[in-house]
């Protein structure tokens, strides 16, 4: 198997999962846990890194370097932080320490049964509303896209940019930082049923509004093991025309595959097909498998897993009924793991055009393991490529057709990006 567990696996925001138990030590002596954890760390990547060369860093002397600061961490987040920043010597994601109870409350769109219904994306300095759902609050309050998020619960907005940008992410590229802001920023728009949160927007008219938001339940949520939080998925379709029907899921888990099905039933006479997973932070690789599934008409080689000591090449086949017109998949800066694969893995067959932004490049498979002090390890076990080589870690998926979002047309109603697609689909059905 190419990834050892049924795991969702994009970091930070899929931060969660049933860990591996350690062996007892057969030593009396007791260790500390938090040295223990770090231990156990730094031999978790030295036996399972897909790279031999650790990209050219001397990953013993990293240890021997954290593991003498690790001596002095006055508490249990000083370490994890500890952690992390030698993780991130690798420079690639996938690599994380953290507390499953922390993550589980940080108001992650994938684990939040809660919203006020809005997404939005840094155009330029300022966080626009790029997308409202007309049944949550947001939108009931008269909340629009195009409209500028100025504060959040009386934290300005640039605060919390400023803060943002000096986290350290894995890849020191724009597309990064940029997915860095806008994570940070999303976040407060999620949470529990009931939750409340503080907005001050400004309108076209430059005015300034005020309003206080309770959270409505979201749709859609899945168990996708007993052993694994409650997980959330937006699910939306729509016939755009007579001839091209529109597709959005927010994360490649259960049940997007099923409700994909369903609304390629329910649209059986379109004969153009747009898949937007803009934002999309990824999730399980086999359910991008199972859409490609029923969009590809013979058994293709899709993607390439590249582990330390082995090479597995991934090959769909084909899941009928076929749906074989012109297909455009909608990406920005946004997406994340699984959803980088399936929509660069896509591209590569030659099966779908790619319309939007480059995305950072964050892709997994990962795994899970719990650390002697009870936080959690997720570690990369391969490196991800398409099938013509194409390694998508710090690269992304870049575009066939590169359009930005454009804040007067979200004024005015209009997502550019939605809109080069259906030009471009009525192009080819042309």
């Amino acid at each position: 198997m190419y990834i050892s567990r049924m795991a969702v696996v994009f970091i930070f925001l899929v931060l969660y999962g049933f860990g591996m138990a350690l062996g007892q030590s057969n030593n009396s002596e007791k260790i500390d846990p938090g040295i223990a954890s770090l231990d156990t760390v730094w031999q978790t990547v030295n036996e399972f890194h897909y790279d031999s060369t650790f990209g050219g860093v001397d990953w013993q002397e990293i240890h021997d370097r954290y593991r003498k600061l690790a001596d002095k961490a006055e508490n249990d987040d000083a370490l994890i932080k500890l952690m992390n920043d030698m993780l991130r010597e690798l420079k690639v994601s996938h690599y994380s320490v953290f507390r499953l109870d922390k993550k589980a409350g940080s108001g992650s769109p994938l684990l939040s049964g809660g919203s006020i219904g809005i997404d939005l994306r840094l155009l330029g300095d300022d966080a626009v509303i790029t997308y409202m759902d007309p049944d949550f609050p947001a939108a009931k309050v008269g909340m629009k896209p195009g409209y500028v998020i100025k504060s959040i619960n009386g934290v300005p907005v640039q605060e919390m940019i400023d803060e943002a940008a000096g986290r350290p992410v894995p890849h020191s590229n724009e597309r990064s930082r940029i997915n860095n802001i806008c994570d940070k920023i999303v976040k407060h728009c999620f949470g529990q049923l009931g939750d409340t949160v503080a907005i001050t927007y400004e309108d076209e008219a430059g005015l300034s509004h005020d309003v206080k938001l309770q959270m409505r339940q979201r749709d859609n949520g899945t168990k996708i093991a007993e052993e694994f939080p409650t997980v959330y998925v937006d699910f939306k379709s729509e016939k755009l025309n007579e001839d091209i029907g529109y597709i959005y899921f927010s994360a490649v888990i259960p049940p997007a595959d099923s409700l994909f099905v369903e609304a390629m039933k329910a649209m059986g006479d379109i004969r153009g097909l747009i898949i937007d997973i803009r934002g999309n932070p990824g999730g399980m690789h086999e359910i991008g498998e199972s859409i490609a599934s029923k969009l590809l008409s013979k058994s293709t080689l899709f993607s390439v897993f590249r582990y330390r000591d082995s090479t597995v090449e991934v090959t769909v086949e084909p899941d009928p009924p076929i749906f074989e017109g012109p297909v455009a998949i909608l990406i920005d800066v946004m997406n994340g793991s699984a959803s980088e694969r399936f929509s660069g893995c896509m591209q590569s067959v030659g099966r779908a055009t790619i319309i939007g932004e480059r995305s950072p490049g964050v892709v997994g498979p990962s795994d899970m393991k719990k650390l002697p002090n009870g936080a959690t390890l997720m570690y990369l076990v391969a490196q991800s490529l398409t099938p013509d080589g194409i390694v998508l870690e710090g690269r992304g998926v870049i575009p066939d057709i590169t359009v930005p979002l454009d804040g007067t047309a979200l004024l005015e109603g209009r997502d550019t990006q939605i809109e080069r697609a259906i030009e471009y689909l009525e192009s080819e059905l042309d």
